[in-house]
């Protein structure tokens, strides 16, 4: 993802900390190659367009941000189509998923985060709480 990453809006660092320090729930999202975090609310827009764009071959793998050992996702995708998923999850978000791949519904507009420049927010948080 980190090639198509201009595809996709970007937090700015403000934005990550608000977010950071909101209850926002948020979730690592893993193209096998990069990883970028989002938020959990934004998933079916982020499975369609991000398969839309790039020719329907984004196998992803989503995680709970607050699980720090990747251990296991939270739903896995075979291009736009969700492949395993935690029943909840897959409550939370199949009505909007279905409607978006159908063209019921519209994309709205999502960000995300890179995952370096959430790291250095984060580094940045860090040493601003140590004061």
């Amino acid at each position: 993802m980190n090639e198509n990453q201009g595809i996709l809006k970007m937090y700015n660092e403000e934005e990550i900390k608000q977010l950071l320090n909101s209850n926002e729930r948020l979730v690592y999202i893993d193209d096998g190659t990069d990883e970028i975090v989002a938020r959990y609310e934004d998933l079916p827009d982020i499975i369609v367009d991000v398969n839309e764009k790039l020719g329907h071959t984004e196998n992803l793998k989503v995680y709970d941000f607050d699980n720090q050992l990747l251990d296991k996702p939270i739903l896995t995708t075979i291009g736009y189509f969700l492949d395993k998923c935690d029943p909840k999850v897959r409550e939370d978000i199949i009505d909007r998923l279905v409607n978006l791949q159908t063209g019921v519904e519209q994309m709205k507009d999502y960000k995300v985060i890179d995952e370096d420049m959430l790291f250095d927010v984060r580094i940045a948080m860090d040493e601003e709480m140590e004061r």
